[in-house]
């Protein structure tokens, strides 16, 4: 794991053509972490990833911290039961990373912690890692705001994933979604 740096990381996001990044140190750490982030669209908001090579723990997590905020206290209760069926239907689907929740600040988080022991961290595992990490924050994290905020159920997510259909920030509803709940007579509610 001691080859896997700040150094490393910083060659691998300079080499992909991603230049932008800040190196902050971490008390208590052995390395400190980076923090960059995109842009899904000129309209979005955009996102931050914290990359931080743990080598205390030997290995190296990709965040995206703070995608969304819904304490437990604050959002009618079947829209949390909505959101939690969310996360936990996605990470059944998903073979790398994990989405958390922490209820008390409401906190969505996704991760993927590689374990590096002994290793070298190969460009293209870098690659791939960081690529499979932008791709899961954007198709999810639109639909899961939805859902947080009432407007969305655990059907209609799940649905929205099997057909494929992808809500992107700024854009809404695609039209083949929108006739299908049509179809269904309006949104449809767990028992």
């Amino acid at each position: 794991m001691s080859n896997v740096t700040i150094e490393l990381v910083k060659k691998y996001l300079e080499r992909f053509g991603w230049a932008k990044y800040e190196v902050v140190d971490e008390p208590y750490e052995e390395e400190g972490v980076i923090y960059t982030g995109w842009r899904s669209s000129q309209d979005s908001k955009g996102y931050v990833v914290c990359i931080d090579p743990m080598i205390e723990k030997k290995c190296l997590s990709f965040r995206a911290e703070e995608l969304i905020r819904c304490p437990a206290g604050q959002i009618p209760p079947s829209a949390l039961l909505h959101l939690l069926l969310s996360l936990l239907w996605i990470n059944y689907r998903i073979i790398l990373g994990k989405f958390s929740y922490e209820p008390v600040s409401g906190e969505i988080r996704f991760s993927i912690d590689m374990p590096i022991d002994g290793a070298d961290l190969t460009y293209e595992q870098f690659v791939h890692s960081l690529a499979l990490f932008v791709e899961i924050v954007e198709t999810y994290t639109p639909s899961l705001k939805l859902v947080g905020k009432g407007h969305m159920t655990i059907d209609e997510f799940i649905i929205n994933d099997l057909n494929g259909e992808r809500i992107i920030e700024g854009e809404g509803w695609s039209d083949s979604f929108k006739k299908f709940l049509d179809s269904l007579g309006g949104k449809s509610e767990l028992n």
